[in-house]
């Protein structure tokens, strides 16, 4: 039995969580026993629980003694061998406490940013990165073009990285999206209109701004937009509809249970991030056989073929945006050609079972290493 630590930064939804979540379920427990910790922030933290898994309160995202200190603790209690974290508190605590213990760690990057840092925290960041690179077993990337990223960084010692695409399980999300659907109304989208969505976490990377102000662009009566999400930005967000005068338009939905039952009711999906790692929401909406406008940017250039699933517009042009969108509500048949398209590469590129897979490798390389 190979005993795994699952430290997190943060329970909200977002890559991390998804991610154990997802191997939680399909790690065969006859082989893997996961133990999963990281602050009680959202609404993760309960579905581990839910899942029969021990978890642990450890606020991994704030800097200090108190989350080292617990996580060396839990490794030493649970006789942990690998562990693996998400995030950058949890990347920090997690990889001292496992070189302080003499256990293997493993670190995946779901997404690298730290250019909204002022240069000398940017040059500390990176330092600090590539220092604890040197002491993880392997560092995980989600996808090519933020491993090409962490190649040029230097954020990962020669020989200790891997590629592991994220994946999703559409079988699940089909079952899912006939089991429970919504309706327009149960959302509170007006009938009638074309409806644009996104499916986030409110932060600034995201720039769901970038969606609104595009909407603005458009200067069309007929288009709605939904977003599926919350976080820091959500005030700030909130008040930039109302100035626009997009209240009417603009449906802010919480986060929901399974967001994943909202694309049926949507006519495109957008996604305006200035940067990814590989964008699980993007996949989704794809495997549901939506069209897809997204920024030119690392993560989604990953998933999203240009002219082929969807369209890529230059990054904070909002007009851009707002003509591709366009564009595509114009043209319906093209709008289903490119959703076919797209669900039809996430079935053959972007599955679950090989992202499980691949993990199990690792943590079976890792652990026997631990043991040495």
């Amino acid at each position: 039995m190979i005993r795994v630590l699952e430290l997190l930064t943060t329970t909200a939804p977002g890559g991390g969580p998804r991610q154990v979540y997802d191997l939680a379920r399909r790690l065969p427990r006859s082989e893997f026993e996961l133990t999963v910790a990281g602050p009680r922030d959202g609404p993760f933290f309960e579905r581990f629980r839910a899942l029969g898994l021990a978890v642990a309160e450890v606020p991994a995202g704030r800097l200090g003694a108190r989350p080292l200190l617990a996580t060396v603790r839990l490794i030493r209690r649970l006789g942990i061998e690998v562990v693996h974290t998400h995030g950058k508190g949890a990347g920090l605590h997690g990889r001292l406490a496992a070189r302080w213990t003499g256990v293997a760690a493993v670190h995946t990057f779901h997404g690298i940013h730290y250019e909204r840092y002022r240069r000398p925290l940017q040059a500390l960041y990176l330092g600090l990165e590539r220092r604890l690179g040197r002491w993880t077993h392997t560092v995980i990337h989600v996808s090519p073009t933020q491993e090409a990223e962490a190649r040029r960084l230097g954020l990962a010692a020669p020989g200790r990285g891997a590629t592991v695409i994220n994946g999703v399980d559409l079988d699940e999300q089909d079952r899912s999206l006939a089991a429970s659907p919504l309706t327009r109304a149960d959302l509170g989208l007006r009938p009638g209109l074309a409806a644009l969505g996104s499916v986030a976490r409110f932060d600034p990377v995201k720039r769901l701004d970038a969606l609104v102000e595009a909407l603005q662009f458009s200067n069309r009566r007929d288009v709605a937009l939904l977003l599926v999400g919350d976080g820091p930005e959500a005030a700030r967000l909130r008040r930039r509809v109302a100035a626009a005068g997009l209240g009417a338009r603009v449906v802010f939905a919480g986060w929901l249970d399974d967001p994943a039952r909202v694309y049926p009711l949507l006519d495109l999906y957008v996604a305006a991030s200035t940067k990814e790692g590989l964008p699980l929401a993007v996949l989704e909406a794809m495997g549901a056989g939506l069209a897809v406008v997204a920024t030119d940017v690392p993560g989604h250039r990953d998933v999203v073929a240009h002219g082929t699933t969807g369209l890529l517009v230059p990054p904070g042009d909002a007009r851009a945006l707002a003509t591709a969108i366009g564009a595509l509500l114009d043209d319906p048949e093209r709008r289903a050609r490119m959703g076919r398209a797209g669900r039809a590469r996430v079935l053959s590129e972007f599955s679950i079972q090989p992202m499980v897979a691949k993990t199990a490798e690792i943590y079976r390389a890792a652990a026997t290493a631990s043991a040495r």
